[in-house]
């Protein structure tokens, strides 16, 4: 799959998210999906590990999930859908939700739209900056769930990674001002981005995803017109292996041994507010942070139906509708014609999962 073998008449869009746990019944088998993504095994040993570590971890995180309600992802996923529709006017085409890792599953979205007659899918999955653990695991999972349904021969447009899309940007940009105007006390505001960490063994075979959050944070940078002092610290480390360094943690422990008196926590890679926001940044981190000495502390809001973050999934929408059929690399995001070269984008060398290959 890849490319379109028919003309598409009625493409529908298949909005695509992590998912989360809505009640403690969901927990331990949504952890169990994340870790079989996550962990950098063999897979002869990757499900026996995952269900190991996922039954250990949800006892520990059971009280943060119902510290914070549970997990919002999923409801705010479907306002995103429906603000979507909307400004796609009244002929959107046919749009459906399904996550990863919890309900409702890519599956039952694809059923929606097959429902509706469509005869194509285009992908939209909102991680804006592509990963082995997110978009490329999504996309994977997207064709199981077709191949389920004996669908695997329908039509896939998969929409490139968004990490530098103007409309994203300037979407981000505003939380950070919106952050910033709201944050108490005197002095220079530190920003500390926050994108969610990668193992190192992901980054070792070829993993765009630090280098797109980081540039991701230069364009906002730039798009804030901002001189302040900025640093990068990565979070949500699991499982007993080496994940990018400096941690969010260490990043705010080393802050406030400098006597750094004010910091705006900006999460990077969260299209909406879930556990990593809630309650690992607004709790645990806030307490790390008066621990560490800072007296002032806060996070800038999630993206979740920011009016320019819906003007970019529109945008992706559109073109993703409009360019059915043709492939983009995932590193460098430009055309692929006619189709990567041994495996490798002719112009940034990247080696994707086969099935981006064109």
């Amino acid at each position: 799959m890849g490319a379109a073998r028919v003309p598409v008449k009625r493409p529908g869009i298949l909005l695509i998210n992590f998912g989360g746990p809505q009640s403690e019944a969901e927990l331990q088998p949504f952890l169990e999906e994340l870790f079989l993504d996550v962990l950098p095994l063999p897979s002869i040993l990757k499900g026996t590990v995952a269900r190991w570590i996922s039954t250990r971890r949800a006892s520990n995180v059971a009280p943060s999930y119902k510290q914070i309600g549970w997990s919002p992802l999923v409801p705010s996923t479907f306002e995103q859908a429906d603000a979507l529709r909307e400004a796609l006017g009244p002929d959107a085409p046919p749009l459906a939700v399904g996550m990863m890792l919890s309900p409702p599953t890519l599956a039952t979205g694809l059923r929606d739209l097959l429902d509706q007659g469509v005869d194509g899918i285009v992908a939209l999955a909102l991680f804006p900056q592509w990963s082995f653990a997110t978009s490329a695991a999504a996309f994977d999972r997207l064709d199981e769930a077709l191949e389920e349904l004996g669908q695997g021969d329908l039509p896939l447009h998969r929409v490139p990674p968004y990490f530098a899309h103007p409309a994203y940007i300037r979407a981000l940009a505003e939380t950070v001002r919106q952050g910033i105007e709201t944050m108490p006390g005197e002095g220079p505001i530190h920003l500390l981005f926050s994108p969610h960490g990668l193992p190192l063994s992901f980054i070792r075979n070829g993993d765009p995803y630090p280098e797109q959050c980081r540039a991701t944070i230069r364009e906002v940078i730039d798009e804030l017109g901002w001189t302040g002092p900025t640093h990068v610290g990565w979070q949500s480390r699991v499982g007993p292996v080496k994940w990018i360094e400096p941690s969010t943690e260490a990043s705010i422990q080393r802050l406030g041994a400098e006597g750094v008196e004010r910091v705006l926590v900006v999460p990077v890679a969260f299209v909406g507010d879930h556990i990593e926001t809630l309650h690992e940044l607004d709790i645990e981190l806030a307490e790390e942070a008066h621990k560490a000495g800072i007296p002032h502390f806060a996070r800038s809001p999630a993206l979740n139906t920011n009016a320019n973050f819906i003007a970019c999934l529109a945008s992706l929408a559109t073109a993703g509708v409009a360019r059915f059929g043709t492939t983009s690399c995932v590193r460098c995001t430009l055309p692929i014609t006619p189709g990567y070269v041994a495996g490798r984008c002719a112009t940034c060398r990247f080696t994707p999962p086969k099935h981006l290959q064109g």
